[in-house]
């Protein structure tokens, strides 16, 4: 399991990555109308996301999810990737870089803060987890984020997704996006299957992975798991823990 999520680390550097077990299509919680930042106040106030300090205080913690270990990558006093946005914008095919991007934890828009951890049961020997990624944006910009997503999963089912070749982690790609349906997170959400491919010195492991994208208010949450053993899925648990604090 440590070569595993080693690998899967690799996947993109908007943030970490992991596979695990639970939330399937269709499945989903309530949460409220729009997201609320520290002490109630609106989240996105004026059309502005969310700083760092008030999204770092909307990560999870190891008491939001027992059982789960919490290990912050980006955000939360740790540095924050800002180049990603740019690898992103440079995958091919160009119509499919949303759907790229969001296998990675990212998009193609720049965000006022970003939190990026890898959870992971203490328990399970499959190593049941989920990577979840935390992103602010304008409310322009989140609502950008879904509506080109949305259209590049329309034309992308049969796309063999190539990350830039100035990218740290060129050598991983991605194939057979196909959306899936899923309702009742947040204000919108979105999600589809996929596999994570070796893109050069030839043949090598192929990954299915899961993605759960979520958009509440001017915060996009995104939910990445994969399992080389059996059909990934995002644990309920981790995924109801993480919108419970953005409602």
């Amino acid at each position: 399991m440590a070569a595993l999520l080693a690998l899967v680390g690799a996947c993109g550097k908007a943030g970490g990555g992991g596979d695990g077990g639970g939330a399937k299509s269709g499945a989903g919680v309530s949460v409220g109308a729009a997201s609320q930042g520290v002490s109630g106040e609106p989240a996105a106030e004026g059309g502005k996301g969310l700083g760092q300090k008030a999204l770092d205080r909307l990560a999870l913690s190891g008491q939001d999810v027992p059982g789960y270990g919490v290990t912050t990558v980006s955000g939360k006093g740790s540095p924050v990737d800002r180049g990603s946005v740019m690898a992103y914008r440079a995958a091919t095919p160009a119509p499919c870089r949303p759907v790229y991007a969001a296998a990675q934890l990212g998009s193609l828009h720049d965000f006022s803060a970003q939190v990026v951890q890898d959870v992971v049961s203490d328990s399970d020997g499959l190593g049941q987890h989920a990577s979840v990624s935390l992103a602010s944006y304008t409310r322009a910009d989140a609502g950008l984020v879904m509506s080109e997503l949305r259209a590049a999963l329309a034309q992308c089912t049969a796309a063999d997704m190539r990350p830039s070749a100035a990218h740290p982690d060129a050598g991983l790609g991605l194939s057979g996006a196909l959306p899936r349906s899923v309702s009742g997170y947040g204000d919108e959400a979105l999600a589809f299957d996929a596999t994570q491919v070796v893109v050069d010195g030839g043949a090598g492991l192929e990954i299915p992975v899961t993605v759960l994208v979520v958009r509440q208010d001017s915060t996009v949450a995104t939910f990445m798991s994969l399992n080389p053993i059996q059909p990934p899925a995002i644990p309920q648990d981790v995924l109801d823990a993480q919108l419970k604090k953005l409602a």
